[in-house]
């Protein structure tokens, strides 16, 4: 009987040392696993750099293609969404000079300026361009060796250097865009980022000039298949990729006069106040099949991004101007 009681202790106290080591083997695992994912890995960011740095080439995988969360004009890509729940009616944004709006062209004012817009350096070849898909949006950056392109004249009051391009559209091609025009959507917006030299780490939009074109469907644009025969490698949230290199004017042709300004905002949170607004009035092409390559785009719950805009804002007492370059 006591062989038999000595046996059973010391049965139990194995059974109960291999439940507590299975525990612990479990527990460093799912910390093992969540360090993981939440933390880049920078030893392959480390590597790569490296690599870069022997051969003699600029840095493509950190801020040669420039990081916007450094100037701050939008917040945490996981911090809001377009849905019911964490849709634009939730954010918590100023009441008022917001973007987008609606531009009535029977209600413009007319600016005349002495210079033209000018465009520096958009026909210049970038080192690399990636893509990423944010879950939100495609964004699309680019690094330079020389100048990074800029635009200035005008009204401007300085020199405005490219960040980065953002695209817009929905399910739907009657309301795609964010900005509408007698208010009508366009069924793409591409809206093109720019800073001044004071704005890399501002903390606000005070600095920033978004261009934004508008597309109607039309037949396949072939300047914008240098971007959209890439869109198959960022389907899911998350993937970035590297492409072949384009100049940035054959996605943003120049314009010098005729176009529509106004002061307003950034459109995703924060929403920041005080970014300048050209808007190009004459509409870009796009086909069925180019559109529909940018819905096939998935945001971080899998699903495909059905719509990315918010919602037209109130004018109040802004004015939209219709910028004239008079000689």
């Amino acid at each position: 009987m006591d062989n038999l009681s000595s046996w059973l202790d010391t049965d139990l106290v194995q059974i109960v040392a291999a439940v507590v080591v299975a525990f612990l083997v479990l527990a460093i695992v799912r910390t093992t696993t969540e360090l993981c994912e939440e933390c880049p890995d920078e030893r392959l960011e480390g590597a790569a750099r490296n690599a870069q740095n022997e051969r003699g080439n600029p840095d493509l995988t950190s801020g040669s293609y420039g990081d916007v969360a450094e100037c701050g004009p939008r917040g945490s890509q996981n911090s809001f969404d377009y849905d019911w729940i964490r849709g634009p009616h939730t954010w918590n944004a100023p009441l008022n000079n917001q973007s987008p709006i609606n531009i009535d062209v029977g209600c413009l004012e007319i600016k005349y300026f002495d210079t033209p817009l000018m465009w520096s350096h958009y026909d210049d070849m970038p080192l690399g361009i990636r893509l990423e898909n944010n879950g939100h949006t495609l964004t699309l950056r680019a690094a330079f060796q020389g100048p990074t392109p800029s635009i200035y004249g005008g009204d401007l009051l300085g020199r405005f250097h490219f960040w980065e391009i953002t695209f817009r559209w929905s399910w739907f091609s009657l309301n795609g865009s964010e900005h509408t025009i007698n208010h009508r959507h366009s069924p793409l917006e591409m809206q093109c980022l720019h800073t001044d030299a004071d704005s890399q780490h501002c903390a606000s939009s005070q600095g920033v000039l978004v261009i934004s074109y508008l597309f109607d469907l039309s037949e396949d644009n072939p300047f914008l298949d240098v971007l959209v025969q890439h869109l198959v490698a960022v389907q899911q949230a998350g993937q970035t990729v590297e492409i072949p290199p384009f100049p940035l004017g054959y996605l943003m042709p120049a314009f010098h006069t005729e176009f529509f300004s106004y002061h307003g905002s950034l459109t995703e949170p924060p929403c920041h106040r005080g970014a300048e607004w050209f808007i190009q009035p004459v509409a870009l092409a796009i086909s069925e099949r180019q559109l529909n390559e940018f819905r096939q785009l998935r945001d971080r719950r899998g699903g495909r991004i059905g719509r990315n805009a918010r919602p037209v804002q109130a004018l109040d007492d802004r004015t939209v101007y219709v910028n004239q370059y008079q000689a």
